[in-house]
């Protein structure tokens, strides 16, 4: 075996994260051996070849992987369709049978009044379901026709400036340096791996930054999708907000005989409810509160305050993280993931990248997905102009993690490496078609 050398990764919270990674890549480097095992042994033996069917596309004798009956449903136009109207019950829902009823609850019978709130609804939800159809239609940005800059050994570039980490653009400061990454080989696509991206098991490619596959969506959410996901997350966090404070106001702000008490239809189903004994525990208070809201309210704004909440619940699980991410510059599958890429310090000399290696300004951070034209996409539904894909090819680092990276080289220069390994497999790299055994 040849010997590679390995550093440790520049970025933050390494301490943090190099227990995990490590077990990650002693088990991934176990798979692999079983593998190449399997694939040493000679004809007439009894070894069985893996199951799974042969697609004609395959190269080099590599199998396809099995798309099961939930993949195809997930990625079909029936499946997009269904939730996109899904999505629509809400806004649409709210601003044709319950706004009516709000403003009139509420006391804006005026004409002027009455435009506003009616405009500043169908913005809102033109631009949530507008953002929410185009990360569905959008390609997330395939890997294949990117090249990488030293095409023979399957190396990107990472250019480390004065500017990293600031608003500076990288073309106003000089270079201080020029760093390789570590070549890492996609066996089912059968081409270079860009550096942040991921091979998608439901698309069956690779995707450039690639944060996850989004199963609501059904696409893969990559950099030319990111910023409508992002803006889908962020228009439904405003018409949410708005529609349960319209709620609110109307509920509270109603003026019942008996003060606030049930009328005879609530004060029926009321004793129904206490007599069967759903009315005890936690069952009861929510039965309860739905029928005061309801006598209080009416049909229509007690449907629209029930899946505005139920509905906000949703966006905030899920939303929530991932604005934490776009603002800090990482993806989903780098933080389950960690430490999964190098770079090249010297020849057979590699050092992981930390999380938060890429964790800039968070306005830069925001501008990589929505584009230069990103304040147009705030007040239009629309694309704002051709996605950049530098971000995605060529990322650029934090001020940290420069700084920490160019202290590796220096580490290297003064105390060698100290940590060895065999070969890529245990870092859980592809070196390529030309080097299958290990060596680069």
């Amino acid at each position: 075996f040849w010997r590679l050398k390995v550093l440790k990764g520049a970025g933050s919270n390494w301490q943090q994260w190099a227990s995990m990674a490590e077990g990650g890549l002693r088990q991934r480097t176990q798979v692999q051996d079983e593998t190449a095992e399997g694939e040493l042994n000679e004809p007439g033996t009894d070894a069985q070849p893996p199951p799974g069917p042969v697609g004609p596309w395959q190269k080099n004798g590599h199998k396809r992987r099995k798309r099961g009956v939930m993949k195809h449903i997930l990625s079909s136009t029936p499946f997009k369709v269904c939730s996109l109207g899904l999505m629509s019950i809400v806004p649409v829902y709210g601003i044709i049978w319950c706004l009516p009823k709000l403003l009139e609850r509420v006391g804006c019978t005026g004409s002027f009044c009455m435009w506003l709130h009616y405009m500043f609804a169908i913005w809102v939800a033109t631009q949530f379901l507008y953002n929410f159809f185009m990360t569905q239609w959008t390609d997330a940005g395939g890997s294949r026709s990117v090249k990488p800059r030293y095409e023979a050994t399957g190396q990107f570039e990472m250019i480390i400036d004065e500017g990293s980490g600031t608003d500076e653009k990288p073309s106003d400061v000089p270079a201080i340096k020029s760093v390789l990454y570590a070549p890492n080989w996609c066996e089912l696509c059968q081409h270079w791996k860009p550096p942040r991206s991921h091979h998608c098991s439901f698309c069956e490619r690779c995707v450039l930054r690639m944060d996850h596959h989004c199963p609501i969506t059904g696409n893969c959410i990559g950099i030319r999708n990111h910023g409508h996901f992002i803006l889908m997350y962020l228009f439904a966090f405003l018409g949410l907000s708005y529609s349960f404070g319209m709620c609110a106001v109307a509920i509270l702000s109603t003026d019942l005989a008996g003060h606030g008490q049930l009328g005879p239809s609530a004060s029926l189903m009321d004793k129904m409810l206490r007599q069967s004994g759903f009315a005890s525990g936690l069952t009861g208070l929510v039965l309860s509160l739905l029928m005061h809201v309801f006598n209080r309210a009416g049909m229509e704004i007690s449907i629209q305050t029930v899946i505005t909440l139920v509905a906000c619940g949703v966006v905030l699980c899920c939303g929530l993280p991932a604005l934490h991410l776009v603002f800090t510059n990482q993806t989903l599958l780098e933080c389950h993931f960690p430490m999964k890429e190098y770079v090249q310090i010297k020849p057979q000399v590699y050092c992981p990248l930390g999380p938060g290696f890429y964790r800039r300004n968070w306005k830069l951070n925001v501008k990589d997905l929505l584009g230069a034209r990103w304040y147009m996409r705030l007040w239009l539904p629309t694309c704002g102009g051709p996605v950049d894909l530098r971000p995605a090819v060529s990322p650029v680092p934090s001020a940290e993690g420069a700084t920490c990276l160019l202290s590796r080289f220096k580490q290297v220069e003064e105390e060698g490496v100290k940590r060895e390994v065999r070969s890529c497999k245990e870092l859980g790299l592809n070196p390529g078609p030309a080097n299958t055994g290990g060596e680069v």
